[in-house]
């Protein structure tokens, strides 16, 4: 099964997806951006997606350290895919989290149809392993120091019968996706606000951040303005 994987975000006309290394919902300067009116697109409902994407950074901050629970046993016992049958076949939608750090504390795994999966690494800590299965939070494995995104994209596929993953991240992790080669198209909803910041994190960050990688050419597929003012772009990645 061929996996179709979209990223996307809405931002500032600055690019700016939140105003600090803060997640924006908890960061009073971002809150007049989402006080402001806009109707923000439900962009796994637009695609009709069972599966979104994010990084730990929309839920932690970026310096925040990682979260140990109490082993049971030995640490090899947690090293494998944690899928419980009685969560799994619950729930509708997931939301699928980037985390080898283990740095998230999920005490509300679930919202809605929406359940949190976590992406970890062999290297993350079995400490944290045990944490979220003591929560009843499914993880997979994917990857050795850190999760590999191409093995984790196509569990997730495989795991949830699904060809479209769509990945609402920040610019970290929208980076390293487009960096791997897996990004199938680009979905921006721009605000017309100007944050101004330049230290305020942007849409894509790190995909060649010594110059070394020519800038990635995009194929513009639609442009809607919106009734609140807003824009919706799509486009088509891919070289």
């Amino acid at each position: 099964m061929s996996l179709r994987v979209v990223t996307a975000n809405t931002m500032t006309l600055d690019g700016r997806i939140a105003a600090s290394s803060v997640p924006s919902w908890q960061d009073e300067r971002w809150r007049p951006i989402l006080e402001a009116g806009f109707q923000l697109i439900d962009f796994a409902e637009l695609h009709g997606a069972s599966v979104i994407l994010e990084g730990s950074n929309s839920f932690v901050a970026k310096d925040a350290g990682g979260i140990d629970g109490v082993l049971s046993g030995t640490e090899n016992e947690f090293r494998e895919d944690y899928l419980p049958r009685h969560v799994i076949r619950r729930f509708k939608r997931w939301m699928a989290v980037v985390d080898s750090r283990g740095r998230v504390a999920w005490e509300h795994p679930h919202q809605g149809d929406t359940h949190v999966l976590a992406l970890v690494s062999r290297k993350t800590s079995a400490g944290y392993l045990a944490f979220l299965r003591e929560r009843e939070v499914p993880y997979l494995v994917a990857g050795e120091s850190r999760v590999d995104l191409d093995l984790a994209l196509r569990k997730l596929g495989e795991t949830f019968d699904t060809d479209l993953i769509v990945s609402t991240a920040g610019g970290t992790l929208n980076g390293a996706l487009l960096r791997a080669g897996l990004v199938n198209e680009v979905d921006l909803q721009i605000l017309p606000m100007i944050l101004g910041n330049k230290e305020a994190p942007s849409v894509f960050e790190g995909y060649s951040p010594d110059f070394a990688t020519a800038p990635y050419r995009l194929t513009l597929l639609e442009q809607q303005t919106r009734p609140d003012g807003s824009i919706l772009l799509r486009f088509a990645a891919g070289k």
